[in-house]
Formats: structure tokens, C-alpha cells, sequence
């Protein structure tokens, strides 16, 4: 029945003001800014099902809830509507202290005072284990008044931008890139944090390779002037083999 209604309110555990807090968002005279701190699948596929026997492997690993590319939700993680809408500006990133911060100007671009939570999500290599972008920071901004603009800071650690392997420990990525938005799924902005190039790093192993590649350059080339030069010189002493033959017939 969802699709048949204009909207839906989770007030989840509101405690004894439970009736006082929804007349005040109902009536409008508190604008919600609440997010889901689930996601609510859109059907029972979209859910990891228990089992029955006495040993359940955990096979899903990081792939649960929003975090499973494969999964549809009905209400994705960290949705929330207000009375109003906002706007983000293109992200910036800068060094604050040890860590990486980044930030965007969110603006209130409807005519109704509220608040937002702007959300970064993180997307990591393959490699991490990581399937699809996770939440690594949220900022509740105040009141924002119709037309003014607040700016959202996000404040990175090393330990942020690592993932955890049993064997390994923590390992800082070398590439990541950073989403912001309003959920999971509506992603307003899109920026590369960090981004791996190929051509640092290579370790002994690569400057092998580099080696021995320009080492059998440097030969390709030898060999091919070399055989450049020796038709000219099998020329030369056929041209001589028939001049002395023209001397020697003429004799």
C-alpha cells in the first residue's frame, strides 16, 4: 500500500511525547529531518533469509542491507523527507591537520525553514571488499531559512580511508572516491579523493619490467639498423662480382 499514499511517517520508539510529536510535524510546525538508519526492502529477495540449520555460513560478508548492489529498497538508508529541498555545490577537499576534510555549501532552495543530514558515502576498490559505497560521516545542519546556505564538513581519518583485513590489519586505500547526498541512493555529488597512478609505486618488480622493456628496445633497434645496413653491402659485392665477371668475359 505504500504506492497509495502520499507519504508515510516512522516516528519508530517516540517515548511518552509520541502524540504531541506528531501533530507538530503533521500541522507544520516542525519540519521533519529525521533518516532511516535501515533500509526497507522493497521485497523479501531483497533481504538476507535466516536458515533453519544449526550452522548458517556467513556468506553475505560486507554484501548487507544497502551496502548489497543487488538488493532493491523500497526506502533506502538514510531517506528522510522535509517540507522543503535543498541544493549542493561542488565538493572541495583540503588537509585539516593529519586528517582529509571535505565539505559542501547546502542550500534551502524551497520556501520552508528546516533542516537536512548531509551524508558521504565512500566508495573503495575492488580490492577492499567493499561492494558498493558505505557511510563514513553525516553533518546535521541547523535551521537553514529559505534561500541561505550552510556548509557541511566532513572530517576524514587514516583510519576512514582503510579497510580491515584479518590477516593484514588495516590497510589505507589509494584510491577512493567520495559521494554526498541526502540517502544512500540520492547521491547529489561525486569527487575523487585519491586516486591511484600506475606509474608510482611499482616496487622492485615493476622497475624490473621497466628494465628489461627498455633493454630489449635498445636491442630491437640495433638489430633492425643492423639489418638496414647489410643489403647495401650484399649489393656492393654483387655489383663487383659483376664487374669482374664483365672483365673476366672480356678477357
Amino acid at each position: 500500500w505504500r504506492d497509495s499514499v502520499p507519504a508515510i511517517l516512522a516516528l519508530f520508539y517516540g517515548g511518552q511525547e509520541t502524540g504531541g510529536a506528531w501533530a507538530s510535524v503533521i500541522f507544520g510546525d516542525v519540519t521533519p529531518a529525521g533518516r532511516l538508519p535501515i533500509m526497507m526492502p522493497a521485497t523479501e529477495k531483497d533481504t538476507i533469509l535466516p536458515s533453519n540449520s544449526s550452522e548458517v555460513p556467513y556468506s553475505e560478508g560486507l554484501a548487507t542491507s544497502y551496502r548489497n548492489p543487488s538488493f532493491v529498497s523500497a526506502f533506502p538508508f538514510g531517506h528522510g523527507l522535509t517540507y522543503t529541498t535543498f541544493e549542493y555545490s561542488k565538493p572541495s577537499k583540503f588537509e585539516c591537520g593529519p586528517d582529509l576534510c571535505v565539505q559542501s555549501s547546502v542550500k534551502n532552495t524551497g520556501k520552508v525553514p528546516a533542516r537536512t543530514v548531509a551524508q558521504l558515502y565512500l566508495r573503495f576498490p575492488e580490492v577492499s571488499g567493499h561492494p558498493a559505497p558505505f557511510l563514513k560521516g553525516f553533518y546535521k545542519t541547523p535551521v537553514i531559512l529559505p534561500g541561505a546556505a550552510v556548509t557541511a564538513r566532513f572530517r576524514l581519518t587514516d583510519r576512514d580511508l582503510s579497510w580491515y583485513d584479518t590477516g593484514d590489519g588495516f590497510t589505507k586505500t589509494l584510491q577512493a572516491t567520495a559521494l554526498i547526498g541526502e540517502s544512500s541512493k540520492d547521491i547529489r555529488l561525486e569527487m575523487e579523493l585519491m586516486q591511484h597512478h600506475s606509474s608510482l609505486g611499482l616496487g622492485i618488480f615493476g622497475t624490473i619490467l621497466i628494465i628489461c622493456a627498455v633493454a630489449l628496445m635498445i636491442m630491437f633497434i640495433y638489430e633492425y639498423r643492423l639489418c638496414d645496413r647489410r643489403p647495401s653491402g650484399e649489393q656492393r659485392d654483387t655489383t663487383l662480382l659483376s664487374q669482374e665477371d664483365e672483365s673476366f668475359s672480356s678477357e
